[in-house]
């Protein structure tokens, strides 16, 4: 018997892009900015989650398509809820061809609010994942982010 599996992931929002800004990068840091307006504290880990993501995107010339694989750890805000502006950091802490590992952290007002390990695979385009379409996406949105 051939079983045939597909996943899709659609969040429903278009251009579902959780970053006001990205203010540094470098080979092993990256850092944006994001204001929140009374939201959940799950956007700020997605926040994060795309942060780490457009690093190894970045480091990798966008080469290769990249997503996050699983969090290791995850430390959050009693409240649950984010507002204001939050500064977004983040360190590279190991990686392998196709693993990386990020120290990922979201602050207000010099006070850490969320932080965690997170840790992410990257795969070659191929059919499934079109290089032609999501390295231009990437390409232009990690442009877009990182303009003054």
């Amino acid at each position: 018997m051939n079983i045939v599996s597909k996943i899709e992931i659609n969040s429903g929002l278009e251009d579902f892009v959780l970053l006001d800004k990205i203010s540094e990068t470098g080979a092993a840091t990256i850092a944006g900015k994001k204001k929140y307006f009374n939201d959940p504290v799950y956007l700020g880990i997605e926040s994060l989650a795309q942060l780490g993501a457009y690093h190894v995107r970045f480091i990798n010339d966008f080469e290769i398509h990249a997503f996050l694989l699983k969090i290791n750890q995850c430390a959050i805000p009693a409240n649950h809820i984010l507002n204001g502006s939050y500064l977004l950091k983040g360190t590279l802490v190991s990686q392998s061809k196709s693993a990386f590992c990020y120290a990922l952290q979201a602050g207000k007002e010099n006070k850490v609010q969320i932080e965690g390990e997170f840790l992410y695979a990257t795969i070659d385009y191929d059919h499934m994942f079109n290089k032609k379409t999501l390295q231009a996406h990437y390409r232009r949105a990690f442009s877009c982010l990182k303009k003054e």
